[in-house]
């Protein structure tokens, strides 16, 4: 939420959250507030000014390290949606799973490798500074570079799911067992774990007097706590879904519109008065050539509704996702993330038999969510 796309690299949206301008905050004041003990002599603005210099490098460390994913798991198949920077650091969004645990692994482990040699390349550059008699300012700023991305590189590896360790634990019990939601399920066991022992760290800091640190440890904890949940919970209703198939929650029989009506008596004689906001496209043998949503109704101007066919603002049948009645619903969900679309026509070998829209999966990941969550034994 809040995130402004600032252009694409290597052919990724790369976005940048609002909270970003926290970490840049948090960085520059931290860099511009021990330099000075560890080099003394310059004025207060110079070490502002290699604070945020600092600072915005360390942002590009952690877009290299993101990127890094993307490009590995567009090499292995995967979709890769955007890559957006955050309070975090950044997130890269697929548009589904590794085909394999080797796969999976190469992706997960490639961020964190991407930091630590990142943190080789600052330490090398800083020494080389200081054997040369540079600025003590400038190689000041790349031993923090080599420390910070060092620091993320190895806490980014820690076992325990949603960090890239996290990934890293679940391709390894993937390869193990041989089943990929048993291993998201023990990843994310493993990141609640460690969420603990974070969220304790971060309490005994808070009590021995390190108020910021403590704090700031325990809110890390607590949002790795939150994201593991969140991710058994989908592992679990992942491994339910298995179980489902499409005709079980397609809409049968949808209604049709005709392929060379216009716009205008489509939304009087079919749209108005209707429950649907989705139809297949029919044309005059019956044969289905599109889909219409209100999406496409509403990209006709009024003027034009007179005018313009059904046939002509139809997104055409080969851009439509589709599926058939006996396939797994979890495949259903994985083409849909791929092809970005929110609907799929089901079809048999006598033609269409239905519709899924994003409500009827919404529904059923909702209903599954609320079967699959543990049961409280009451208290005595």
């Amino acid at each position: 939420m809040g995130s402004i796309p600032i252009g694409r690299i290597a052919g990724f949206p790369i976005a940048v959250n609002w909270s970003v301008l926290v970490i840049l905050w948090l960085f520059t004041w931290s860099l511009a507030s021990t330099l000075p003990d560890a080099e003394p002599g310059y004025p207060t603005a110079l070490y502002w000014v290699a604070g945020a210099c600092g600072a915005l490098i360390l942002l590009a460390s952690l877009l290299a390290h993101e990127l890094t994913h993307a490009i590995l798991a567009r090499r292995a198949g995967v979709r890769v949606f955007d890559v957006t920077l955050w309070l975090f650091g950044g997130v890269t969004r697929l548009g589904g799973d590794a085909k394999t645990p080797k796969e999976a692994f190469r992706i997960a482990v490639s961020g964190p490798l991407t930091s630590l040699m990142l943190a080789a390349v600052f330490g090398a550059a800083a020494y080389g500074l200081d054997s040369v008699g540079a600025e003590p300012l400038v190689a000041a700023v790349g031993w923090w570079l080599a420390a910070v991305n060092l620091l993320l590189g190895l806490f980014n590896l820690l076992p325990g799911a949603p960090l890239d360790g996290g990934r890293v634990l679940k391709a390894y019990l993937w390869r193990r067992h041989g089943d990929p939601v048993r291993a998201g399920v023990g990843a994310a066991r493993a990141g609640r774990i460690l969420a603990f022992v974070l969220i304790g760290l971060g309490l005994l800091q808070f009590l021995t007097g390190s108020v910021v640190g403590g704090v700031w440890l325990a809110f890390l904890g607590w949002f790795i706590f939150a994201a593991s949940r969140e991710e058994e919970t989908q592992a679990v209703t992942q491994q339910a879904l298995a179980r489902v198939r499409v005709g079980d929650v397609m809409t049968a029989h949808p209604h049709t519109a005709p392929a060379d009506i216009t716009v205008e008596d489509f939304i009087h004689r079919y749209l108005l008065g209707d429950r649907h906001s989705a139809y297949p496209v029919a044309d005059r043998d019956g044969t289905i050539i599109g889909l219409i949503t209100l999406v496409q109704l509403r990209g006709v101007e009024p003027g034009r509704r007179a005018d313009t066919l059904v046939r002509e603002v139809a997104i055409p049948l080969p851009e439509v996702p589709t599926a058939a009645p006996d396939e797994p619903v979890t495949v259903l969900l994985e083409r849909l993330r791929s092809q970005a679309g929110d609907r799929a026509l089901v079809a048999d070998s006598s033609g269409l038999v239905g519709i899924v829209t994003a409500r009827d999966l919404s529904r059923l990941l909702e209903v599954y969510r609320i079967a699959s969550a543990p049961s409280q034994a009451p208290h005595h």
